[in-house]
């Protein structure tokens, strides 16, 4: 899997993101809580992974849009709605069905944390392919969800030890296997030598990290 926009330069974003990881992964309480977080402008069918490698410790933060985990992007509202959010919870909880880490770096999670967050949608914030009032290629109907609705963003944080970090050289992602909506990951990567950003989809769902271990 080639890195989308090569290696970048060490700075204080890496820094904050190795340290905001590594204390979390310690024992700190999760900024990600269940309810409203300032959520990024995105994209249905694309998510966000954020990867730190720090001696043998390994933390994951993914991002995804509601209508990628469960198919929408407002609140539960239905007895079913919630038996899916509360279904996709219960996946994002398993990291063996969201990432495949090589068997040879003998990882275990120690700490998970699965949040549902909303907010306000604007105009402005979402891109669907189609316009108002009519269903774009995924389903969603624009006058329903999006037009001053609500989106909404699963967020799933994990840390995990490793026995050998250095033979962390791919992960997989099942992920896209157990999310139908899915469709690709931007996968921002701090490891031993160095960061880089990927791209995982669901036709070349493995990102190599040989180059940074």
């Amino acid at each position: 899997m080639r890195a989308v926009e090569g290696s970048f330069k060490t700075g204080a974003w890496c820094c904050a993101l190795l340290a905001a990881a590594v204390v979390w992964a310690d024992g700190s309480p999760a900024t990600a809580g269940e309810g409203h977080r300032q959520l990024s402008a995105h994209e249905h069918g694309r998510g966000s992974l954020g990867v730190v490698i720090d001696g043998a410790t390994l933390v994951l933060e993914l991002e995804a849009p509601g209508a990628d985990i469960v198919g929408f992007e407002h609140k539960a509202r239905t007895k079913a709605q919630e038996r899916a959010v509360a279904a996709a919870k219960a996946v994002l909880s398993s990291p063996a069905k969201v990432f495949d880490l090589p068997a040879a770096a003998a990882c275990e999670a120690n700490k998970i944390e699965v949040s549902v967050t909303h907010e306000s949608a604007k105009a402005d914030d979402h891109d669907h392919g189609g316009s108002k009032g009519k269903a774009d290629k995924h389903g969603h109907k624009h006058d329903d969800d999006h037009a001053g609705a609500q989106h909404s963003a699963f967020i799933a944080r994990y840390a995990l030890t490793c026995r050998d970090t250095a033979r962390l050289a791919s992960i997989g992602f099942p992920y896209f296997k157990a999310f139908p909506g899915a469709r690709s990951l931007e996968v921002t990567v701090v490891a031993p030598k160095g960061q880089s950003l990927f791209e995982a989809t669901r036709g070349k769902p493995r990102v190599d990290l040989a180059s940074l271990m």
